[in-house]
């Protein structure tokens, strides 16, 4: 006679292996969204001097689609900053266009925890001592994306 058990278990574990995944990939455009959410952060939390912000997304300059988004601020937001050496012993960040000093927001993937929620990687650099890195939570309340905490996992 046939055991009823080895179809009933393998029934369950496709249960349990279907009704566990990832949640889908987000809309390109929600994705900007969320990028522009923590990148508006970053700015509204900078409290040190520059003269220029410069916004990397995923290790790649900003397009420029990306940054008419911060279109109009106070403060310049570019994709063209570099890293200068000064002595060979420290480095800061400049504007390609003007010289003047920069700070390079950087934002990663973003990994989707919901519809509704997500967590982005990111953070800052600006000199030899002046960075930090973590993650950005980020939450979607009514029809706009909003930065909810940042844990910084590295700082200098």
């Amino acid at each position: 006679m046939l055991s009823i058990r080895p179809l009933i278990y393998l029934l369950m574990v496709l249960t349990v292996q279907f009704s566990v995944t990832a949640p889908e990939p987000q809309a390109e455009s929600a994705s900007a969204d969320v990028y522009e959410a923590v990148v508006r952060y970053q700015i509204k939390s900078w409290d040190l001097a520059a003269n220029s912000y410069c916004i990397s997304v995923e290790g790649k300059d900003a397009t420029k689609d990306f940054l008419k988004r911060f279109n109009p601020l106070p403060v310049t937001v570019a994709s063209n900053c570099i890293k200068q050496a000064k002595q060979k012993v420290s480095m800061q960040v400049v504007d390609k266009k003007t010289g003047k000093a920069s700070v390079i927001f950087d934002v990663e993937a973003i990994h989707w925890l919901t519809k509704n929620e997500a967590e982005v990687g990111g953070g800052y650099l600006c000199g030899s001592l002046c960075m930090a890195g973590g993650k950005y939570h980020v939450i979607r309340d009514g029809m706009q994306w909003v930065v909810t905490r940042y844990d910084v996992q590295i700082q200098s």
